[in-house]
C-alpha cells in the first residue's frame, strides 16, 4: 500500500488482532478500521509506534488526505485544548490514519478519552 500521506511504502504490522499499514517514510499508522471500542486493544500496541513525535508534526498540515481503503477524503478530528489532538478520519469506512508518535500521544491516560470521543462508535 501507498502512505495516503507522503506516498511512502507502508509495511503491514500487527496490533493485537488486526493489521495495520506502517509508512517506512514517514512512520504514519494506517488503521483499516478504528472505533471507539478498539481502542483499548490498541493500548497493548501502542509499540508499532516507531516514528519521532517531531517527524510527525511535519505531516499535520496536510489537509487532504484521501482514504485509501474507499479514495474518499478523509476528515479532520481534532480537539484544540491543553492536549491538542488531530487525526484523520474516514466517515465512510472508518479508516484512521495517525502521524508518527500520535498512537503513543493519544492512549496516555491524560488523553485517552478525548481520543475515543472523537473516533466512531462501536462498529
Amino acid at each position: 500500500m501507498e502512505c495516503p500521506k507522503c506516498f511512502g511504502k507502508t509495511e503491514r504490522v500487527s496490533a493485537g488482532n488486526r493489521i495495520v499499514e506502517r509508512c517506512l517514510q514517514c512512520f504514519g499508522l494506517f488503521f483499516y478500521q478504528l472505533t471507539q471500542s478498539m481502542v483499548d486493544d490498541l493500548l497493548l500496541c501502542v509499540d508499532i509506534d516507531t516514528g519521532k513525535d517531531e517527524l510527525g508534526v511535519l505531516s499535520n498540515e496536510m489537509v487532504y488526505v484521501d482514504c485509501p481503503n474507499c479514495n474518499r477524503i478523509m476528515d479532520q478530528r481534532q480537539i484544540e485544548g491543553r492536549h491538542r489532538i488531530r487525526f484523520e478520519l474516514c466517515t465512510s469506512c472508518y479508516a484512521v490514519f495517525l502521524d508518527a508518535g500520535e498512537l503513543r500521544q493519544y492512549t496516555r491516560p491524560e488523553t485517552l478519552a478525548d481520543f475515543r470521543s472523537l473516533l466512531p462508535g462501536p462498529a
